[in-house]
């Protein structure tokens, strides 16, 4: 058995699709710098700050940009993820999410700030036209509740 720190307990009420599904790795850098690794069964962050989202065996699964529902399994109402971008032949916020999603998953115990998780998200919408209006959402309503157990002094904020 692993020892590693366990995803955040989300109880997920009502039909929640997952849209989209990882079954590779994907690795993002970042300018964070910590002190030790974090490493859990989804998510790895080096001290250089490379974020590595994991596809493990059964890959990653996440439903974009929440709240996404499913209306009697014909249609998925809710945030859009943009129409595709022609650069990477996905939705333009499909690896934004990703990466706010697994690190929110582990927002409990990861060592950065809900801050600094909301600024990558930012960052990683590059030029998406509505990127302003869904980091003032995922700042306002992310992780409502959630508690991070002072680990967010692990990171050096040094860009």
């Amino acid at each position: 058995m692993d020892n590693f720190p366990p995803p955040r307990h989300i109880i997920r009420r009502g039909n929640y699709p997952y849209l989209h599904k990882i079954t590779q790795d994907y690795f993002y850098q970042t300018h964070w710098k910590l002190r030790q690794p974090f490493v859990s069964r989804w998510l790895e962050i080096s001290c250089d700050g490379m974020v590595r989202v994991k596809a493990n065996q059964s890959g990653y699964a996440w439903d974009g940009c929440t709240p996404k529902y499913s209306l009697l399994n014909l249609a998925i109402v809710g945030i859009p993820d943009g129409h595709i971008d022609y650069r990477t032949m996905k939705p333009y916020t499909y690896y934004a999410s990703l990466v706010h999603d697994t690190l929110y998953q582990y927002l409990d115990s990861v060592p950065v700030s809900k801050q600094e998780i909301d600024k990558l998200f930012l960052q990683m919408l590059g030029d998406f036209k509505l990127r302003h209006l869904y980091y003032w959402c995922v700042r306002t309503f992310g992780g409502l509740g959630v508690k991070q157990q002072g680990l967010v002094a692990e990171i050096n904020k040094e860009p």
